[in-house]
């Protein structure tokens, strides 16, 4: 699977279903019949998180300029600092890795900044406002 591993759910009235249509589009990306674990998740906005991925999604399908949502997500948290060095024992050597918006190690506030950035970011990368379409 290309994008995000964990397409989100919402209990209503005793049946899971898609938060977003992010969220539904993935689920059609697997075979009928797969196994979910499910967990909830903390108090970070769902809809805002599924927002990004759904912006990055539809940046990679139109410009063509990156094959996969993680691979943008990850050049833009580098692009807006959102990396850190790690010593490897093995090679010696610092490797550079991407930090981590998952909504146990960023808050809602922390996500909103980062959030921010990253679609300015992007605008600069792509010519043009890529929230604007989602909200057209």
């Amino acid at each position: 699977m290309k994008s995000r591993s964990k397409p989100q759910v919402i209990k209503s009235n005793g049946q899971l279903l898609p938060l977003t249509q992010y969220d539904a589009e993935q689920l059609e990306d697997y075979k009928d019949g797969q196994v979910f674990n499910v967990s909830s998740t903390g108090k970070r906005s769902n809809p805002h998180h599924n927002l990004y991925w759904s912006i990055l999604r539809s940046v990679c399908r139109s410009t063509g300029k990156w094959p996969t949502e993680r691979q943008l997500h990850n050049e833009l948290k580098f692009a807006c600092g959102y990396w850190s060095n790690h010593y490897s024992s093995i090679s010696g050597t610092f490797l550079r890795l991407p930090d981590s918006i998952s909504f146990d190690q960023m808050s809602q506030e922390e996500f909103n900044q980062y959030f921010e950035m990253a679609m300015a970011k992007l605008a600069e990368a792509v010519g043009y406002d890529p929230t604007h379409e989602q909200f057209s």
